[in-house]
């Protein structure tokens, strides 16, 4: 694909727990529109490096920019970070989950937005079911309409697609790739090297909270060329 603005870009992040170097020393860039694969082993650094993105982790060194904004509030209203476990208040309904989300965020168009995000989710018709009741891929689906009450540039994902069903996951990629579609940047963890050949245009693998690897996802021409890749640069 052709790479256009940038809505992301990451120079020498750096983030230590105490003597532990999670990240150490890691550079890429997302352009709008683009999916990023952010593949590695446990203990790669992968959620370390999107929580620093996101702005839930302040790093010990590097900049991080979303959207042309250095400031970590900037990040947190352009960057949405959804997590590996879906966390909703399991005794509201989606659409009071949503409001309390967005009286939380002093959104002034609240209502709309929840009706939107419920639409954009496919959860409109699950508005009034408790939470609680969800499956765990409806959940990360209104996890992730939690996060895009409000507009973001930069969509992170850490292991979206784990305990979901071929389905579901089926699904989930396809919402990967709307987001992308409307305008964002998306960065994408993953173990799953299947799901990272359907969905992304770019592969990136930490190894030791290092780049191992950052390729254009048409340098494989399959999902065996993929693996064979990863285990090349992460056995």
């Amino acid at each position: 694909m052709d790479r256009g603005e940038v809505v992301l870009s990451v120079r020498g992040l750096v983030r230590r727990f105490g003597a532990v170097e999670a990240v150490a020393g890691v550079d890429f860039d997302v352009a709008r529109g683009e999916v990023v694969a952010l593949l590695g082993p446990n203990g790669a650094g992968k959620t370390t490096t999107l929580t620093c993105i996101g702005g839930l982790l302040v790093p010990t060194a590097g900049t991080i920019r979303v959207a042309n904004e250095h400031e970590r509030t900037a990040r947190e209203r352009r960057a949405a970070y959804v997590p590996e476990i879906p966390v909703v208040y399991e005794d509201l309904t989606p659409e009071e989950h949503l409001a309390f989300v967005a009286a939380g965020r002093r959104l002034a168009d609240a209502g709309d937005a929840v009706s939107r995000a419920l639409e954009r989710m496919g959860l409109a018709e699950l508005r009034d079911r408790p939470a609680g009741t969800l499956s765990k891929g409806n959940r990360q689906r209104l996890c992730l309409a939690g996060a895009l009450l409000a507009s973001a540039d930069v969509v992170l994902l850490d292991e979206p697609t784990t305990g979901l069903d071929p389905a579901a996951q089926h699904a989930l990629i396809g919402l990967v790739r709307e987001l992308a579609s409307g305008g964002a940047g998306v960065v994408l963890s993953t173990h799953a090297l299947a799901t990272a050949f359907e969905a992304a245009d770019r592969i990136v693998v930490l190894v030791a909270g290092r780049i191992a690897l950052d390729e254009p996802a048409t340098r494989f021409a399959s999902l065996e060329a993929l693996r064979a890749a990863y285990l090349g640069v992460a056995a």
